[in-house]
């Protein structure tokens, strides 16, 4: 604003002369002149188109709620940068040759147990007996590797852990935290069976 307001001090004001003229114009019924348009008035509405512009810019530029890239390797990188429209981002794996199951839940928040059978028993076999054979369990499992999180925002997908007819069942909830904005629990649900829609319950974890 202090650029424009100095811009327009340059201005000299009108003369003695220039105003008699007007004032004759007027009483004499004339069109009046066309306004010249002096440099330092271009430069102003130029600087407002400009101002206008990078406003635009600045409001449409806000990235996307989800994306999703196919990679030379023929994994696929999900990026998801806001939990909204789990449908859009299943119809988008599907496009993409993904059968999946997507459900986005509030904080606190995880879906009733089971709704699928799993591939793995990582998901609802028999309570394990300590964390080494959890480890043995999640290392020899394929849902781990089928969806694996490789930044705060990012899935890496991978076709190949993945056999015709399964879904990929994805349970984004919601972290509360900027840094850390959701936490997926991700599964593979048996071929060509069925996964029951999510029933939310409190989340002990």
């Amino acid at each position: 604003m202090d650029a424009l307001k100095s811009m327009w001090e340059t201005i000299p004001p009108a003369t003695p002369g220039e105003l008699s003229g007007a004032r004759r114009r007027l009483l004499d019924g004339m069109r009046p002149r066309p306004r010249l348009v002096t440099a330092p008035r271009l430069l102003v509405a130029a600087g407002v188109a400009v101002a206008t512009a990078a406003t635009a810019l600045v409001i449409g530029d806000s990235p996307p709620a989800y994306a999703l890239a196919r990679n030379s390797d023929g994994t696929l990188t999900v990026t998801v940068n806001e939990l909204r429209d789990p449908d859009g981002l299943r119809a988008k794996l599907g496009a993409a040759g993904i059968k999946a199951d997507v459900t986005f839940l509030a904080a606190g928040t995880r879906c009733a147990a089971p709704r699928f059978a799993a591939v793995d028993s990582t998901y609802d076999g028999p309570p394990t007996a300590g964390p080494d054979e959890l480890r043995s369990l999640v290392k020899e499992a394929r849902s781990p590797k089928a969806a694996v999180v490789t930044s705060i925002r990012t899935i890496r997908i991978s076709p190949e852990h993945i056999k015709p007819g399964e879904t990929l069942v994805m349970e984004f909830r919601d972290n509360s935290n900027a840094q850390v904005p959701w936490r997926l629990g991700r599964w593979l649900a048996q071929a060509d069976t069925p996964v029951q829609p999510c029933t939310p319950v409190e989340d002990a974890n």
